[in-house]
C-alpha cells in the first residue's frame, strides 16, 4: 500500500503492484466515469479507497459471508482515524486464469452522522503465482 504517495490519476486511485505470490482484490465504481475505487492486498488487513476525492488507508474489523478466493463476500472495514466505516459486500461472477471477476458489489460508507453513501462497484481479484 506504499503508491499512496502517487498522484491520484482521473481515473481514481494510482495503480497498485502486486508482488509473487499475493492476490488483491480491484474494485471499480460502476457509476460514468468509472473510477478505480477501492484496493486490498488480501493478508494485509486494510485496504486503499477513494473516499472524497483521496486514497484513505481503511482497517478489516470484521469479514464473513462465503470465501471469495482469499477474501470474504462481506468485509467490514473502519477508516484509519475512526471517523467513517466501510461494508463491502461482493457477488462472485466467472472464474478466469489466476483470478475471478466480480460480478457486482456494493461499498456502503457511513460517516459519523449516521448518513451512508451506496457505491455499486464491479470488479477482479487477481493473483500473481510465486
Amino acid at each position: 500500500m506504499d503508491s499512496v504517495a502517487a498522484d491520484i490519476p482521473v481515473e481514481g486511485l494510482p495503480p497498485q503492484t502486486l508482488a509473487a505470490g499475493e492476490c488483491g482484490l480491484f474494485l471499480w465504481g460502476m457509476a460514468a466515469p468509472r473510477r478505480f475505487t477501492f484496493f486490498t492486498e488480501a493478508s494485509s488487513g486494510e485496504a486503499l479507497m477513494l473516499h472524497e476525492g483521496a486514497p484513505m488507508t481503511l482497517v478489516v474489523t470484521d469479514s464473513n459471508g462465503e470465501v471469495f478466493g482469499q477474501f470474504f463476500t462481506q468485509i467490514q472495514y473502519l477508516s484509519a482515524d475512526g471517523k467513517w466505516s466501510v461494508n463491502l459486500t461482493l457477488n462472485p461472477g466467472e472464474v478466469l486464469e489466476g483470478g475471478q471477476r466480480v460480478e457486482s458489489g456494493r461499498l456502503v460508507t457511513t460517516g459519523a452522522d449516521g448518513w451512508e453513501t451506496v457505491l455499486p462497484v464491479t470488479g477482479v481479484r487477481a493473483c500473481i503465482p510465486g
